[in-house]
């Protein structure tokens, strides 16, 4: 008997649970069904195949005609065909087409006939979405209310509602707000060089050209450039994005300071094109700009347009050296008088560490790592010519000289560095770099402590040597 109605009770527990959940779903599907039902505008959002905006815009009408591009064609869904010939931004378009499908009336007003007292009698803003096929679905906007928390609107055709304000802003986007901002686009890994002209840089012109991995400047002196700051300059570059658009058309360039530019830069492609920037007067944070690939005269933000004026100082490279350990074969340390010469050892199989040794020590490996990445990481806070006579002074008798050799057949000419230090300055001269390096005291002396280090064997070596020669004596 305990058993049956133990099952009874929980069969009728599982029926309630049951019916609990199905009168849920049944509520929600009837909630969702009335939403559905009262809304405005009963379609699809990817059926319009046509948007027309007229509003008043400072007192000056404005239509804004959108048509939704073939789907064969790359890049954006739509383009704006009035006032202008752009290519138009997805997002607030179709943000706009989803703003109007859902458009729900908080109130009705039923036989509303003054039209004026709603602002409806000369709307100021008119919205019209053409579908495929059917007719446009038409809505006109009037006056907000009393407390600006809705706005009176009328679809055609219908009664006046009270819509919420929330709703305003992404059925009324502006021009700028629609169109594509981009003024310049391309792949920074198809660039074949680039150059920077500034009116006011000494040198006037540098030019940049790519070598397998890395970027050299060729003009106004073969130099190696700043991988980062050149890769930074093309990806601004490539991506070259507008604030505002002064002028649609480049027929006066004048007024923007573009007739004599701030700066000119030209990207060379490995197809042959060229593409050309061009940088005016600056305004209210804003630069003016132009491109040979888009026809109006824009701005640009200043923060922008300073990575765009990057001159030679920036581009060159600050590096004192770029050793790869991996490439790397003897190498020579030469400090306060002691010498020593390392040889690569092979690779272990299986292992990463990369050794180094003494001929003279052999079976006592070296590990150069803390060396490489001491240089690597060494900068140049300015660059000084070679003739310069405190640098001349301070290295003519170097602290340390440093040579590291190409691995294998390499080809390449051997990297020599002189480092010494005179007061609270070093220099460093590089067979690589014509100019002389001034770097941080505290970068010198984590170099020397390093190279100290490693002689300390050769040094012992030769004190012993000192030692057994004064006793055979």
């Amino acid at each position: 008997m305990f058993k049956r109605s133990t099952w009874i009770l929980l069969g009728l527990a599982v029926a309630a649970l049951l019916g609990y959940f199905l009168f849920d779903n049944f509520q929600q599907l009837r909630q969702q069904q009335q939403a559905e039902r009262a809304r405005l505008f009963h379609f699809a959002p990817d059926t319009i195949a046509r948007i027309e905006i007229r509003q008043q815009q400072e007192g000056e009408p404005e239509e804004i005609l959108l048509e939704r591009t073939p789907e064969a064609e790359e890049g954006s869904r739509w383009r704006i065909i009035r006032p202008i010939q752009s290519a138009a931004l997805d997002f607030p378009v179709e943000q706009l087409l989803n703003s109007f499908s859902r458009l729900t009336p908080q109130i009705t007003l039923e036989g509303a006939e003054d039209l004026a007292a709603f602002g409806l009698d000369k709307p100021r803003h008119q919205i019209a979405l053409f579908p495929q096929e059917g007719d446009p679905y038409r809505l006109d906007i009037g006056n907000d209310n009393f407390d600006g928390s809705g706005f009176y609107a009328r679809p055609e055709g219908g009664e006046v509602v009270l819509l919420a304000s929330t709703q305003k802003g992404s059925l009324l986007p502006s021009l700028l707000a629609l169109r594509d901002k981009t003024l310049l686009r391309f792949d920074t890994a198809a660039v074949k060089s680039l150059q920077v002209q500034l009116a006011e840089a000494e040198p006037e012109v540098v030019r940049l050209e790519r070598q397998e991995n890395t970027w050299q400047i060729v003009e106004p002196r073969e130099l190696p450039a700043d991988d980062l700051n050149v890769d930074r300059l093309l990806n601004t570059l490539s991506r070259l994005q507008a604030v505002e658009f002064p002028a649609e058309t480049k027929a006066e360039l004048a007024p923007y300071g573009l007739e004599k530019p701030s700066a000119q830069l030209t990207v060379e492609l490995k197809d042959g094109k060229t593409l050309t920037v061009a940088l005016g007067a600056e305004k209210e944070g804003q630069v003016y700009v132009i491109t040979s690939e888009h026809p109006a005269v824009a701005t640009l933000l200043t923060s922008t347009a300073d990575i765009l004026r990057s001159d030679f100082e920036e581009l060159r490279d600050h590096r004192i050296a770029r050793l790869n350990p991996n490439q790397v074969g003897p190498v020579t340390l030469e400090s306060q008088g002691e010498r020593v010469t390392l040889n690569p050892l092979p690779q272990e199989k299986g292992s990463l560490d990369l050794r180094w040794e003494n001929p003279e020590q052999p079976g006592q490996p070296v590990n150069l790592s803390s060396l490489f990445s001491s240089l690597n990481a060494a900068r140049a806070k300015e660059f000084l010519p070679e003739t310069d006579p405190d640098a001349q002074k301070a290295l003519a008798e170097p602290d340390l000289k440093l040579t590291f050799e190409a691995k294998g057949e390499d080809g390449r000419d051997p990297l020599r560095l002189s480092l010494t230090s005179a007061g609270l300055r070093a220099y460093v001269q590089s067979s690589y770099q014509p100019d002389i390096a001034v770097i941080d005291l505290s970068t010198f002396n984590s170099v020397e402590t390093e190279v100290n280090r490693l002689l300390e064997g050769k040094a012992e070596e030769t004190r012993d040597q000192r030692g057994g020669s004064s006793s055979g004596s």
